[in-house]
């Protein structure tokens, strides 16, 4: 199972929905990811500024169940 503290304590912060999918093949969607500030920051992954994931909702948790 993948968590949000899991993903924090691995890259050491912020990531982005697409980095999550990349690293984990979770295939999470814009729905499924609850998004903490309005405004983009930059992914600790890719470098790049994007919506930062600080929480999954019950359908990106359920996917995230199967990893």
């Amino acid at each position: 199972m993948v968590t949000i503290k899991k993903i924090r304590r691995l890259y050491g912060g912020k990531i982005c929905r697409s980095c999550i999918n990349q690293t984990y093949n979770i295939h999470l969607l814009n729905t499924d990811c609850i998004y903490g500030i309005l405004y983009p920051s930059k992914c600790a992954k890719c470098g790049e500024m994007k919506n930062i994931v600080t929480g999954l909702r019950l359908s990106g948790y359920l996917k995230s169940l199967a990893k």
